[in-house]
């Protein structure tokens, strides 16, 4: 059986949690190869910054679930879309 998907992204977005090596942590999402969504994580307030590239949308959470969320919501857009 495989992982869930909103597993992943969790794992990945705890990952630029606990990575030291800067302030901010940045990442992006893909499906099929196209970028969807970039999330970077603020060390110094514990905040990630969600943005949307289509339509361009930008949010600020401080719980890791609903950026997980957002992220799932974005990549599962561009799967059932064609």
């Amino acid at each position: 059986m495989s992982e869930s998907q909103l597993v992943q992204i969790i794992r990945r977005l705890e990952a630029m949690k606990r990575d030291q090596t800067g302030k901010r942590q940045k990442r992006t999402f893909e499906q099929f190869g196209i970028p969807v969504c970039e999330v970077t994580y603020t060390g110094e307030d514990d905040n990630f910054i969600f943005v949307r590239f289509r339509p361009q949308e930008r949010f600020r959470f401080d719980d890791i679930d609903l950026v997980a969320i957002e992220v799932y919501d974005c990549l599962y857009d561009l799967q059932h879309t064609f």
